[in-house]
């Protein structure tokens, strides 16, 4: 496959994860918008970077509650995402297949959490932070998920 350039790029993979989003609100109910977007290609490959924050509204001051309700949108998070590759389309494609086991096509961070209980009622009072970055590599790709 021809490298991408990285206007081609960057243009394929912004809307490819406005989809992917989109697909993260049908599936699970969580609406975010993607932020700080690094897209980058090189020669064997290309890859992205981009963060997500999640707002959400606990009502109870017991720190139980949040973690409970951190603990339910990290499954969720980490479910959604680990089954998502990037194509050489430059988009991305739910997977079923087994990734190998020493794969880097995606890397997940839990950037930060915040918890605020006073000054917000009637606003959700939690927030996210999470960072994904995606890796393709061409001569791999066929290997695993083709």
């Amino acid at each position: 496959m021809e490298p991408y350039s990285i206007d081609e790029f960057t243009q394929k993979i912004k809307k490819s994860l406005r989809v992917l989003l989109y697909l993260l609100e049908a599936k699970t109910g969580i609406k975010v918008k993607a932020n700080n977007i690094q897209p980058h290609t090189h020669d064997k490959g290309a890859y992205v970077y981009f963060e997500i924050d999640i707002s959400f509204e606990v009502q109870d001051p017991d720190l139980t509650s949040y973690t409970n309700a951190l603990n339910n949108i990290e499954k969720t998070i980490t479910d959604f995402f680990n089954k998502i590759v990037l194509t050489p389309k430059a988009d991305f494609k739910y997977t079923k297949n087994k990734q190998p086991d020493d794969h880097d096509d995606m890397i997940g961070l839990f950037l930060n959490a915040n918890y605020e209980w006073f000054g917000v009622e009637g606003q959700k009072n939690c927030k996210i932070k999470y960072a994904f970055e995606y890796n393709l590599y061409y001569d791999e790709y066929d290997q695993y998920y083709g």
